[in-house]
């Protein structure tokens, strides 16, 4: 589990024990050494950039970019020295913003930004990898920050496994062992007290690529590095109200790749 907050200044942004949702992918393109760099600015977790030694993924907008988080799923990382740069320009060089060693090839939600709290302006960024390497998803921009935390009771994703497996015996009923078909990650994600307008102008645009868009989710950045995902919504989301002011509560199932 990767998750790394360190260059990142709460400063006037929502807390960090507040979900954090990459979802507006910006558009741009991918170069980098080996072989399929633009598999990993896809969405498909099959296709992957890979390098067989050291090398470079960049990618760059089509226009300058807000950018406070990086995230890359589908990996072989771990155990490796990664380094993460931007820069504002089409040209020059970049500035490093992490550096970094996975511990396991789980999702990595990179947060960072300036000293201040603002978001980095990036035209560029790239990220280095010191030897063979592969990666099926790798994102930047700004993320979704919810405004309000969720509460006790939620099933951090990657503790929430659902494995299908295939059962084996012999002709005679004899115990032959188990295979696995396929695993994932399934939680849900619910938050109470949310203000009809911060819905409507912040939440619902991202709402309206659901469920047919992947994205990133880190559900407490502060306190659970074991609840960051690659996920996909198993419905719409739709809001209700409480009663209470002008507040909504709502959710959303997801599930999440298990690489």
């Amino acid at each position: 589990m990767t998750l790394i907050t360190s260059g990142y200044t709460v400063g006037s942004n929502e807390p960090l024990n507040h979900t954090r949702i990459l979802w507006d992918f910006k558009p741009g393109s991918a170069t980098g050494d080996g072989n399929g760099a633009e598999l990993a600015a896809n969405d498909y977790t099959a296709q992957r950039w890979v390098t067989t030694g050291a090398g470079d993924w960049t990618f760059e907008f089509d226009a300058n970019t807000p950018v406070d988080t990086f995230f890359i799923a589908g990996h072989n990382l771990a155990g490796k020295a990664i380094t993460i740069g931007t820069s504002g320009a089409t040209t020059g060089g970049l500035t490093a913003r992490a550096t970094f060693t996975p511990s396991d090839n789980t999702p990595i939600f990179v947060m960072v930004n300036t000293g201040t709290g603002l978001d980095l302006d990036v035209r560029r960024y790239r990220v280095s990898v010191p030897s063979a390497s592969n990666a099926a998803i790798i994102r930047a921009g700004k993320a979704l920050q919810m405004q309000r935390a969720i509460y006790g009771g939620h099933n951090p994703a990657l503790w929430s496994r659902v494995t299908e497996g295939q059962q084996s015996f012999s002709e005679t009923g004899q115990w032959l062992g188990r295979t696995k078909k396929r695993m994932a990650y399934s939680t849900a994600y619910n938050w109470q007290h949310i203000t009809a307008p911060w819905y409507r102008d912040n939440f619902e645009p991202f709402a309206q690529t659901l469920p047919l868009k992947p994205f990133a989710i880190a559900g407490n950045p502060a306190k659970m590095s074991y609840d960051v995902a690659w996920a996909w919504a198993q419905g719409d989301v739709s809001p209700q109200n409480m009663g209470v002011r002008n507040f909504v509560t709502m959710g959303m199932q997801v599930t999440g790749y298990a690489g």
